[in-house]
């Protein structure tokens, strides 16, 4: 694993309060406040390299305290931030999230404003650096315009999260430019067009994109596990009961990570999706987006416990 990974998307810092009560709308609440680097494309590559992978940062924060705190925090951990754009007069990106007292979310709010100066140029300026990699992932939030020019563009494989329904929606002509996808089984129905009530639909859905040049695709199923359906045949596996959710709020983005960190390892889909499963479940085991102890050997060991 000599090579990097590129990840382009947002980085912002997280706010996340965790209710210790019931939630009573409409009311201030007590609870735990606590602040965190976050945004999907950061997060992932936070991940990666507590697996022990090189990864490059191309994303772009303001020149803020948020700004700093986010540029001085990914260096720490790791993450090569080079590319990274910090624009004067730019707020960075924030994330706002409430959790209820069982450790789901209750709300969030976001401000992303400032990934719409990533546009083409962005994208055209960096791909020296995001093809110069093994692979790249980026997440939903990215422009129209960024998108296009980074899947028609790039030349080595690209990771897709969606993040959300609507950003599904807005990128789902582009499905067919990526290797891998990680959607949600709602961001499943937006991006193949129809409604999955069973396995068999959900088989059929993946054949869809399948057909359309994506090569790989991973479900997530939430408690019933991680969905598998590419060109090397298909992995339907589900997880052990796992009731600790400290924060479940990092569970998608540390999926990514360990199915990137699969693909460079050469894993073949059980192997992935296995290992990918019992990252999910390090994350959501932890109070911070990110498992302060992420690593190969914790995945390993939880992996060993708790997935089947």
């Amino acid at each position: 694993m000599g090579q990097y990974v590129t990840g382009i998307g947002g980085a912002n810092i997280d706010l996340h309060g965790s209710s210790v009560n019931p939630i009573v709308m409409r009311d201030s609440n007590p609870g735990h406040l606590h602040t965190s680097l976050g945004g999907v494309t950061r997060n992932i590559l936070d991940n990666l390299a507590r697996l022990g992978v090189a990864v490059k940062l191309c994303s772009a924060v303001g020149k803020d305290i948020f700004g700093d705190a986010i540029l001085a925090g990914c260096e720490r951990f790791g993450i090569d931030t080079s590319p990274t754009a910090q624009v004067e007069g730019a707020r960075s990106s924030c994330y706002l999230s409430v959790m209820d007292d069982s450790g789901d979310m209750l709300v969030a709010m976001s401000d992303m404003s400032i990934m719409k100066g990533m546009g083409a140029s962005f994208v055209e300026q960096r791909l020296p650096v995001i093809n110069g990699g093994a692979l790249a992932v980026c997440d939903g939030n990215l422009s129209r315009e960024a998108m296009e020019c980074l899947t028609g563009r790039a030349t080595v494989p690209l990771f897709w999260d969606p993040v959300s329904t609507a950003w599904a929606r807005q990128h789902a002509d582009l499905v067919g430019r990526f290797d891998t996808i990680k959607p949600n089984q709602l961001e499943m129905e937006v991006l193949a067009g129809g409604t999955i009530r069973d396995e068999q639909d959900l088989s059929d859905a993946c054949d869809r994109l399948l057909c359309r040049g994506t090569r790989h695709i991973f479900v997530s199923r939430g408690a019933q596990g991680i969905y598998y359906k590419g060109i090397d045949g298909q992995v339907s596996r589900a997880s052990r009961p796992f009731n600790r959710v400290a924060n479940a709020t990092g569970a998608g983005d540390a999926t990514m990570a360990s199915l990137i960190y699969s693909r460079l390892a050469g894993a073949l889909p059980g192997p992935t999706v296995s290992f990918a499963l019992a990252a999910g479940i390090a994350a959501i085991a932890s109070t911070d987006t990110i498992n302060p102890g992420m690593s190969v050997s914790l995945v390993k060991s939880y992996e060993k416990e708790y997935v089947l």
